[in-house]
Protein backbone atom coordinates (compact mmCIF):
# COMPACT_ATOMS: atom_id res chain seq x y z
CA UNK A 1 0.00 0.00 0.00
CA UNK A 2 2.68 2.37 0.68
CA UNK A 3 4.71 1.51 -2.22
CA UNK A 4 1.24 2.38 -4.17
CA UNK A 5 0.73 5.61 -2.82
CA UNK A 6 4.17 6.61 -3.35
CA UNK A 7 3.63 5.97 -6.95
CA UNK A 8 0.70 7.88 -7.11
CA UNK A 9 2.43 10.74 -5.31
CA UNK A 10 5.28 10.95 -7.56
CA UNK A 11 3.02 10.21 -10.78
CA UNK A 12 0.98 13.94 -9.77
CA UNK A 13 4.23 15.79 -9.16
CA UNK A 14 5.66 14.70 -12.11
CA UNK A 15 3.06 15.89 -13.70
CA UNK A 16 3.34 19.04 -12.01
CA UNK A 17 6.61 20.23 -12.43
CA UNK A 18 6.70 18.85 -16.11
CA UNK A 19 4.51 21.79 -16.76
CA UNK A 20 6.11 24.27 -14.47
CA UNK A 21 8.39 26.45 -16.39
CA UNK A 22 11.43 28.28 -14.45
CA UNK A 23 10.77 32.03 -16.59
CA UNK A 24 9.03 34.93 -15.26
CA UNK A 25 6.42 34.76 -17.98
CA UNK A 26 5.64 30.94 -18.25
CA UNK A 27 5.97 29.48 -14.26
CA UNK A 28 2.32 29.28 -12.86
CA UNK A 29 1.29 29.92 -9.66
CA UNK A 30 2.45 27.21 -6.69
CA UNK A 31 0.36 27.93 -3.55
CA UNK A 32 1.09 25.79 -0.29
CA UNK A 33 -0.60 25.49 2.95
CA UNK A 34 -2.65 22.83 5.92
CA UNK A 35 -4.33 22.66 8.71
CA UNK A 36 -3.97 21.37 12.35
CA UNK A 37 -6.47 20.14 14.46
CA UNK A 38 -6.09 19.25 18.05
CA UNK A 39 -8.48 17.82 20.22
CA UNK A 40 -9.23 17.04 24.45
CA UNK A 41 -11.67 14.83 24.77
CA UNK A 42 -13.41 13.47 28.47
CA UNK A 43 -16.09 10.85 28.71
CA UNK A 44 -18.81 9.94 31.18
CA UNK A 45 -19.14 6.52 30.95
CA UNK A 46 -22.07 4.25 30.73
CA UNK A 47 -21.57 1.11 29.81
CA UNK A 48 -18.04 0.80 27.84
CA UNK A 49 -14.73 2.39 29.10
CA UNK A 50 -13.80 5.02 26.53
CA UNK A 51 -10.86 6.84 27.03
CA UNK A 52 -9.93 10.32 27.95
CA UNK A 53 -7.36 12.14 25.78
CA UNK A 54 -5.48 14.66 23.34
CA UNK A 55 -5.25 13.60 19.52
CA UNK A 56 -3.84 15.17 16.53
CA UNK A 57 -7.27 15.38 14.43
CA UNK A 58 -6.10 16.07 11.34
CA UNK A 59 -2.17 17.21 10.58
CA UNK A 60 -2.65 18.06 6.26
CA UNK A 61 -0.30 19.91 4.17
CA UNK A 62 -1.00 20.76 0.75
CA UNK A 63 0.14 22.39 -2.73
CA UNK A 64 -2.09 23.67 -5.35
CA UNK A 65 -1.55 26.14 -8.05
CA UNK A 66 -2.20 26.12 -12.34
CA UNK A 67 -0.71 24.27 -14.86
CA UNK A 68 -1.89 26.61 -17.52
CA UNK A 69 -4.53 29.15 -17.85
CA UNK A 70 -7.21 26.17 -17.88
CA UNK A 71 -5.84 23.41 -15.69
CA UNK A 72 -5.44 23.38 -12.32
CA UNK A 73 -3.80 20.35 -9.53
CA UNK A 74 -4.02 20.15 -5.95
CA UNK A 75 -2.30 17.60 -3.88
CA UNK A 76 -3.23 17.00 0.03
CA UNK A 77 -1.57 14.74 2.56
CA UNK A 78 -3.20 13.67 6.13
CA UNK A 79 0.09 12.85 8.04
CA UNK A 80 -1.40 12.44 11.45
CA UNK A 81 0.32 9.86 13.34
CA UNK A 82 -2.26 7.07 13.16
CA UNK A 83 -3.88 7.27 10.19
CA UNK A 84 -1.55 8.95 7.20
CA UNK A 85 -3.04 9.26 3.65
CA UNK A 86 -3.14 10.51 0.95
CA UNK A 87 -6.77 12.70 0.85
CA UNK A 88 -6.58 14.92 -2.49
CA UNK A 89 -4.36 14.33 -5.56
CA UNK A 90 -6.13 15.55 -8.85
CA UNK A 91 -5.88 18.03 -11.63
CA UNK A 92 -9.02 20.07 -12.68
CA UNK A 93 -9.96 21.61 -15.76
CA UNK A 94 -11.92 24.73 -15.83
CA UNK A 95 -12.22 25.83 -19.56
CA UNK A 96 -15.61 26.34 -19.76
CA UNK A 97 -17.96 28.87 -18.12
CA UNK A 98 -19.23 27.78 -14.76
CA UNK A 99 -18.10 24.48 -15.47
CA UNK A 100 -15.20 22.11 -14.37
CA UNK A 101 -13.83 18.76 -14.98
CA UNK A 102 -11.91 16.72 -11.92
CA UNK A 103 -9.51 13.89 -12.42
CA UNK A 104 -7.74 11.97 -9.93
CA UNK A 105 -8.73 11.24 -6.40
CA UNK A 106 -11.32 13.62 -4.64
CA UNK A 107 -14.65 14.11 -2.87
CA UNK A 108 -17.66 12.32 -4.77
CA UNK A 109 -20.72 14.10 -5.06
CA UNK A 110 -22.12 12.64 -2.02
CA UNK A 111 -23.79 14.86 0.47
CA UNK A 112 -24.30 18.52 2.06
CA UNK A 113 -22.26 17.78 5.18
CA UNK A 114 -19.44 15.54 3.72
CA UNK A 115 -18.33 17.87 0.93
CA UNK A 116 -18.46 20.22 3.74
CA UNK A 117 -14.55 20.56 4.55
CA UNK A 118 -13.69 19.21 8.44
CA UNK A 119 -12.07 23.14 8.71
CA UNK A 120 -15.85 24.63 8.60
CA UNK A 121 -18.05 22.24 9.69
CA UNK A 122 -20.44 23.85 12.30
CA UNK A 123 -19.39 20.42 15.03
CA UNK A 124 -16.17 18.85 15.88
CA UNK A 125 -16.92 15.93 13.86
CA UNK A 126 -20.05 15.14 11.28
CA UNK A 127 -22.88 13.63 11.76
CA UNK A 128 -24.01 9.49 12.29
CA UNK A 129 -25.06 9.72 8.60
CA UNK A 130 -21.91 10.31 7.47
CA UNK A 131 -21.01 6.42 8.19
CA UNK A 132 -22.86 5.87 5.33
CA UNK A 133 -21.83 7.82 2.44
CA UNK A 134 -19.08 7.43 0.38
CA UNK A 135 -16.14 10.23 0.67
CA UNK A 136 -12.69 10.38 -1.47
CA UNK A 137 -12.15 7.83 -4.49
CA UNK A 138 -10.28 7.95 -7.49
CA UNK A 139 -12.73 9.02 -10.88
CA UNK A 140 -13.40 11.65 -13.15
CA UNK A 141 -15.85 13.97 -12.48
CA UNK A 142 -18.31 16.70 -14.00
CA UNK A 143 -19.84 20.13 -12.31
CA UNK A 144 -22.05 22.94 -13.77
CA UNK A 145 -23.47 25.68 -11.18
CA UNK A 146 -25.65 29.07 -12.14
CA UNK A 147 -27.03 30.81 -8.96
CA UNK A 148 -30.18 28.74 -9.03
CA UNK A 149 -28.39 25.68 -9.22
CA UNK A 150 -25.19 23.17 -8.88
CA UNK A 151 -24.99 19.53 -10.84
CA UNK A 152 -22.14 16.93 -10.49
CA UNK A 153 -21.48 13.43 -11.28
CA UNK A 154 -19.04 11.21 -11.08
CA UNK A 155 -17.38 7.86 -11.95
CA UNK A 156 -14.84 5.86 -9.65
CA UNK A 157 -12.93 2.95 -8.61
CA UNK A 158 -10.56 2.43 -5.39
CA UNK A 159 -9.79 4.95 -2.72
CA UNK A 160 -6.04 5.85 -2.88
CA UNK A 161 -5.51 4.13 0.21
CA UNK A 162 -7.06 0.60 -0.75
CA UNK A 163 -9.25 0.75 2.05
CA UNK A 164 -12.06 0.93 0.23
CA UNK A 165 -12.38 -1.20 -3.50
CA UNK A 166 -14.69 -1.53 -6.27
CA UNK A 167 -16.75 0.81 -8.53
CA UNK A 168 -19.91 3.10 -8.76
CA UNK A 169 -21.41 6.01 -10.16
CA UNK A 170 -22.71 9.18 -7.85
CA UNK A 171 -24.97 12.08 -9.38
CA UNK A 172 -26.10 15.22 -7.24
CA UNK A 173 -28.92 18.37 -7.80
CA UNK A 174 -28.89 21.07 -6.03
CA UNK A 175 -31.59 23.82 -6.20
CA UNK A 176 -31.38 27.41 -4.80
CA UNK A 177 -35.43 28.97 -5.28
CA UNK A 178 -34.80 32.98 -5.06
CA UNK A 179 -36.00 34.41 -1.84
CA UNK A 180 -35.66 37.44 0.07
CA UNK A 181 -32.53 39.12 -0.42
CA UNK A 182 -29.43 38.16 1.95
CA UNK A 183 -30.93 34.67 2.15
CA UNK A 184 -30.37 31.23 1.11
CA UNK A 185 -32.88 28.18 0.25
CA UNK A 186 -30.46 24.76 -0.53
CA UNK A 187 -32.76 22.05 -1.59
CA UNK A 188 -30.40 18.98 -2.57
CA UNK A 189 -30.64 15.14 -3.69
CA UNK A 190 -27.80 12.84 -4.17
CA UNK A 191 -27.47 9.16 -5.28
CA UNK A 192 -24.45 6.61 -6.12
CA UNK A 193 -24.51 3.02 -6.95
CA UNK A 194 -21.22 0.78 -6.22
CA UNK A 195 -20.32 -2.43 -6.75
CA UNK A 196 -17.93 -4.11 -3.54
CA UNK A 197 -15.20 -5.91 -5.26
CA UNK A 198 -15.01 -8.26 -2.62
CA UNK A 199 -19.12 -8.49 -2.07
CA UNK A 200 -18.19 -7.39 1.37
CA UNK A 201 -20.17 -4.41 3.30
CA UNK A 202 -19.95 -2.98 6.84
CA UNK A 203 -20.99 0.20 8.47
CA UNK A 204 -20.24 1.17 11.82
CA UNK A 205 -19.73 4.68 13.41
CA UNK A 206 -18.18 5.95 16.95
CA UNK A 207 -20.14 8.47 18.74
CA UNK A 208 -19.73 12.03 16.96
CA UNK A 209 -16.47 11.50 18.67
CA UNK A 210 -12.86 10.29 17.14
CA UNK A 211 -10.68 10.38 20.60
CA UNK A 212 -11.32 6.40 21.48
CA UNK A 213 -11.80 3.51 18.35
CA UNK A 214 -15.05 1.78 19.91
CA UNK A 215 -17.75 2.00 17.90
CA UNK A 216 -21.10 2.10 19.09
CA UNK A 217 -22.85 0.76 16.24
CA UNK A 218 -21.44 -1.79 14.14
CA UNK A 219 -23.34 -4.94 11.29
CA UNK A 220 -20.01 -6.13 11.29
CA UNK A 221 -19.12 -7.24 7.96
CA UNK A 222 -21.80 -8.18 5.55
CA UNK A 223 -21.64 -10.92 3.10
CA UNK A 224 -22.67 -11.85 -0.45
CA UNK A 225 -23.69 -7.54 -1.25
CA UNK A 226 -24.03 -8.02 -5.11
CA UNK A 227 -24.11 -3.92 -5.12
CA UNK A 228 -25.12 -0.44 -3.16
CA UNK A 229 -27.92 1.49 -3.67
CA UNK A 230 -27.36 4.97 -1.82
CA UNK A 231 -29.99 8.34 -1.65
CA UNK A 232 -29.92 11.13 0.15
CA UNK A 233 -31.81 14.68 0.64
CA UNK A 234 -30.75 17.92 1.68
CA UNK A 235 -32.00 20.84 3.03
CA UNK A 236 -30.31 24.62 4.41
CA UNK A 237 -31.46 27.98 4.81
CA UNK A 238 -30.11 30.62 5.90
CA UNK A 239 -30.92 34.33 7.37
CA UNK A 240 -27.98 36.52 8.10
CA UNK A 241 -26.82 34.78 11.90
CA UNK A 242 -29.27 32.27 11.84
CA UNK A 243 -28.85 28.80 9.68
CA UNK A 244 -30.59 25.31 9.82
CA UNK A 245 -29.54 22.44 8.12
CA UNK A 246 -31.06 18.95 7.58
CA UNK A 247 -30.18 15.70 5.75
CA UNK A 248 -31.54 11.85 5.33
CA UNK A 249 -29.45 9.20 4.00
CA UNK A 250 -30.51 5.53 2.80
CA UNK A 251 -28.28 2.96 1.91
CA UNK A 252 -29.64 -0.50 0.35
CA UNK A 253 -27.33 -3.45 0.07
CA UNK A 254 -28.82 -6.17 -2.94
CA UNK A 255 -27.66 -8.78 -1.56
CA UNK A 256 -27.04 -12.89 -3.88
CA UNK A 257 -28.45 -15.16 -1.28
CA UNK A 258 -30.35 -13.32 1.69
CA UNK A 259 -32.69 -10.91 1.45
CA UNK A 260 -31.84 -7.11 1.07
CA UNK A 261 -31.45 -4.72 3.90
CA UNK A 262 -31.31 -1.18 4.16
CA UNK A 263 -30.22 0.91 6.79
CA UNK A 264 -30.88 5.30 7.39
CA UNK A 265 -29.67 8.11 9.18
CA UNK A 266 -30.84 11.45 9.63
CA UNK A 267 -29.54 15.13 11.19
CA UNK A 268 -30.85 18.15 12.07
CA UNK A 269 -29.05 21.24 13.28
CA UNK A 270 -29.35 25.04 14.00
CA UNK A 271 -26.97 27.25 14.58
CA UNK A 272 -26.84 31.51 15.23
CA UNK A 273 -23.98 33.96 15.44
CA UNK A 274 -24.00 36.26 18.46
CA UNK A 275 -22.08 38.31 16.58
CA UNK A 276 -23.00 40.18 13.01
CA UNK A 277 -21.45 37.14 10.70
CA UNK A 278 -23.31 34.48 8.60
CA UNK A 279 -22.18 31.05 7.10
CA UNK A 280 -20.55 31.70 3.57
CA UNK A 281 -22.16 29.53 0.64
CA UNK A 282 -20.38 28.24 -2.20
CA UNK A 283 -22.31 27.59 -5.75
CA UNK A 284 -19.69 26.02 -7.22
CA UNK A 285 -19.82 23.34 -4.83
CA UNK A 286 -22.83 24.02 -3.41
CA UNK A 287 -21.65 23.90 0.24
CA UNK A 288 -20.57 25.75 2.95
CA UNK A 289 -17.17 27.86 3.56
CA UNK A 290 -14.88 29.39 5.73
CA UNK A 291 -16.22 31.70 8.30
CA UNK A 292 -14.50 35.22 8.45
CA UNK A 293 -15.56 37.61 11.32
CA UNK A 294 -16.74 40.98 10.44
CA UNK A 295 -14.60 42.43 13.38
CA UNK A 296 -11.25 42.23 15.03
CA UNK A 297 -13.44 40.84 17.67
CA UNK A 298 -13.67 38.06 15.93
CA UNK A 299 -17.38 35.99 15.67
CA UNK A 300 -19.17 33.72 18.09
CA UNK A 301 -21.62 31.00 17.13
CA UNK A 302 -23.87 28.36 19.13
CA UNK A 303 -25.11 25.87 17.63
CA UNK A 304 -27.22 22.12 18.38
CA UNK A 305 -27.97 18.84 16.71
CA UNK A 306 -30.03 15.77 16.71
CA UNK A 307 -28.79 12.82 14.68
CA UNK A 308 -29.54 9.46 14.59
CA UNK A 309 -27.89 6.22 12.56
CA UNK A 310 -29.94 2.82 12.30
CA UNK A 311 -27.97 -0.15 11.06
CA UNK A 312 -30.30 -2.70 12.00
CA UNK A 313 -32.45 -4.39 9.45
CA UNK A 314 -33.82 -8.42 8.83
CA UNK A 315 -30.98 -10.56 9.77
CA UNK A 316 -28.53 -7.90 10.48
CA UNK A 317 -28.45 -6.88 14.49
CA UNK A 318 -26.13 -3.36 13.82
CA UNK A 319 -27.78 -1.31 16.31
CA UNK A 320 -29.15 2.10 16.52
CA UNK A 321 -27.95 5.36 18.08
CA UNK A 322 -29.36 9.04 18.19
CA UNK A 323 -27.17 11.97 19.69
CA UNK A 324 -27.93 15.46 20.88
CA UNK A 325 -24.91 18.15 20.60
CA UNK A 326 -24.63 20.93 22.05
CA UNK A 327 -21.60 23.07 20.41
CA UNK A 328 -19.56 26.55 20.68
CA UNK A 329 -17.36 27.96 18.36
CA UNK A 330 -15.06 31.11 18.65
CA UNK A 331 -13.89 32.22 15.25
CA UNK A 332 -10.32 34.17 16.51
CA UNK A 333 -9.70 34.85 12.82
CA UNK A 334 -10.46 32.78 9.47
CA UNK A 335 -7.49 31.22 9.99
CA UNK A 336 -7.83 30.43 14.23
CA UNK A 337 -10.95 28.57 15.30
CA UNK A 338 -11.75 26.91 19.18
CA UNK A 339 -14.68 24.91 19.56
CA UNK A 340 -16.92 23.10 22.46
CA UNK A 341 -19.06 20.03 22.05
CA UNK A 342 -21.62 18.74 24.91
CA UNK A 343 -22.55 14.85 23.01
CA UNK A 344 -25.63 13.17 24.64
CA UNK A 345 -26.04 9.77 23.71
CA UNK A 346 -28.74 7.06 23.46
CA UNK A 347 -28.01 3.93 21.55
CA UNK A 348 -30.45 0.57 21.66
CA UNK A 349 -28.06 -2.55 20.53
CA UNK A 350 -28.99 -6.30 21.21
CA UNK A 351 -25.52 -5.96 23.14
CA UNK A 352 -26.75 -3.53 25.65
CA UNK A 353 -27.47 0.03 25.62
CA UNK A 354 -24.50 2.22 25.61
CA UNK A 355 -25.11 5.76 26.43
CA UNK A 356 -21.91 7.92 27.10
CA UNK A 357 -21.84 11.49 27.94
CA UNK A 358 -18.96 13.71 26.37
CA UNK A 359 -17.19 16.81 26.31
CA UNK A 360 -14.74 17.60 23.64
CA UNK A 361 -12.73 20.91 22.26
CA UNK A 362 -10.64 21.49 19.40
CA UNK A 363 -8.22 24.23 18.45
CA UNK A 364 -8.15 24.60 14.55
CA UNK A 365 -5.72 26.39 12.88
CA UNK A 366 -4.90 26.87 8.62
CA UNK A 367 -2.22 28.12 6.79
Amino acid sequence: MKIGLRIILLSFMGLIFSNVGFSADNTPALNWGGRIQADTTFFKNDKYTYEDGNEVRRGRLYIRGNLSEDWEYRIQYDFTPDDPELKDGYVRYNGFRNTRITFGHFKQFSSLEALISSNNITFTERSLPNALVTSRRIGVGFQRWNKSYSFGASAYSNEANNSSKGEGVAGRLVYRPRIGEGQLFHLGVNFSKEDDEDEIARFRARPESHQDNHRIVDTNKILGVEYRLKLGLEAAFVRGRFSVQSEYVQQKLKRSFETDVAFDGYYTYISYFLTDDSRPYSDTDAAFGTVSPNNSGGAWEVAARVSHLDLSDRNIPGGSVGLFTIGMNYYMTRDLRFAANYIMTNSDRLAGNDDPEIFQFRVRYTF
